[in-house]
């Protein structure tokens, strides 16, 4: 009989003590069972790791007591450090206000056995609102030869390890504080590697609250929008010079370049 990898779930957490606990739990409750747990708090300041006292004999916890000053960063250091600890050789990444469907891990170990080059998967996201309302995500994702792809949030994204240690080495560089892990990791893997696979299944519950941090990136409606569209293009350059200047006779590269600008400016 084949053996069965060792999955290791990174969950992040901050301030999610009305969510952690489900997150958790979605974790413990996956039907394929050989699963290692490592729970990330990044200084809460509320009542989250209370929540998930009963699970300490099943998982580990990462307490941070130091946080920085970008959500961003402090993401990246997070799944960085909890790598560290982790032992199995297949990662899959939660965000402590979602959660997994019940067959998830076992999907995700199945599409990697029998996709021996995969480096990365990604599944369908379901939109939770409440219990009333769940809403199965019907975007499509795909990848842009010069471009950063269209793909799902990061409780979605899976990895082998060694592939994910070595990515996160090439793009936690501190000068693109406005680009979260999911767009940095997702992005090196389409242009540097060529990988960009997605499992045709809605297997995590992506939970939709609209919080202020979200408001502040509606599109074009200020210059947090457009200052995180110009890192977009700078990190691609980082990335891949080739496929940057791809970029530079087009007109979302121009008007994104020129409203910087102005902003600058003024």
């Amino acid at each position: 009989m084949r053996l069965k990898p060792l999955v290791t779930v990174l969950i992040n957490n901050y301030n999610k003590e009305k969510y952690c606990y489900k997150s958790v739990k979605s974790v413990l409750d996956q039907s394929y069972k050989k699963i290692e747990i490592i729970f990330f708090d990044d200084g809460s300041k509320d009542a989250s790791l209370k929540k998930i006292n009963q699970f300490r004999k099943k998982i580990k916890v990462i307490k941070n007591l130091k946080r920085g000053k970008f959500f961003s960063y402090n993401q990246l250091s997070a799944i960085k450090r909890s790598l560290l600890k982790s032992k199995g050789d297949i990662i899959c990444i939660l965000d402590s206000d979602d959660f997994f469907e019940k067959k998830k891990v076992g999907k995700i170990v199945e599409y990697f056995s029998k996709n021996k080059s995969a480096q990365i998967l990604c599944d369908r996201p379901r939109l939770y609102y409440d219990k009333t309302k769940i809403i199965d995500e019907d975007i499509s994702y795909f990848q842009k030869s010069h471009k950063w792809p269209k793909f799902p949030p990061t409780s979605c994204l899976s990895f082998k390890k060694k592939s994910l240690k070595k990515a996160l080495n090439i793009i936690s560089k501190k000068k693109f504080e406005e680009l979260w892990f999911d767009f940095r990791i997702v992005t090196y893997f389409s242009l540097k590697k060529k990988q960009f696979n997605v499992l045709n299944e809605h297997l995590t519950f992506y939970r939709q609250d609209i919080s202020s941090f979200d408001k502040k990136y509606k599109k074009f409606y200020n210059l947090n929008w457009w200052r995180r569209r110009n890192q977009a293009f700078e990190f691609l350059g980082d990335l891949d010079q080739k496929s940057y200047r791809k970029n530079f006779f087009t007109i979302d590269f121009a008007v994104t370049k020129l409203i910087n600008k102005i902003f600058t400016f003024f």
